[in-house]
């Protein structure tokens, strides 16, 4: 009876070992699919953050210096101070302000800080054409020859700081490697 006990212990035992290695076999498959697929989608993610920040950036330069040359043709073309309208609607054309929000949101905290740097420096441009009476540099002539009033290079050197270190900051969050 022994015996007869053992075999039927034995052969119960069998029974319950295909379905729990197949069970087994099925949560280790499953697992590793779900593990696979988390760290695809993570990396897809990264990879849209990176292209989203590229592109934002690269928005967010044209528009810092088209209104600086905007700005710039204003002073030239028209005695300073130049008129408060006229300033508005050059500093409105290219969402400055709205593209400054979206790398508050978008881009580590050394991009978001120097974006902000750069966009002030430019709103000080525009506050002193609006306000004072400067000689904007002539952009036909070097530097050297006309390079404008006192004030119009302090706030044009502070602006021109300010955007290198912007595109330095940039260049850094999405690598040298790419191409940028």
């Amino acid at each position: 009876m022994v015996l007869v006990g053992g075999l039927v212990l034995r052969l119960r035992l069998m029974d319950w070992t295909t379905p729990v290695s197949t069970l087994i076999g099925a949560l280790v498959g499953v697992g590793s699919t779900l593990l696979g697929e988390s760290v695809r989608s993570r990396r897809d993610r990264g990879h849209q953050l990176h292209q989203l920040r590229r592109q934002l950036y690269a928005r967010y330069l044209e528009a810092l210096t088209n209104t600086d040359s905007e700005l710039q043709l204003l002073a030239i073309r028209q005695p300073t101070p130049v008129d408060e309208a006229d300033l508005r609607g050059v500093w409105r054309s290219h969402s400055l302000l709205a593209l400054n929000y979206e790398i508050t949101l978008v881009a580590p905290t050394p991009v978001a800080t120097t974006a902000d740097t750069a966009y002030r420096a430019l709103r000080g441009m525009r506050n002193v054409i609006g306000t004072a009476e400067v000689n904007v540099s002539n952009p036909g002539v070097s530097e050297g020859n006309d390079p404008g009033s006192a004030e119009w290079q302090g706030v044009h050197r502070a602006y021109v700081d300010a955007l290198a270190a912007l595109r330095s900051a940039m260049r850094a969050d999405v690598g040298n490697s790419q191409g940028w």
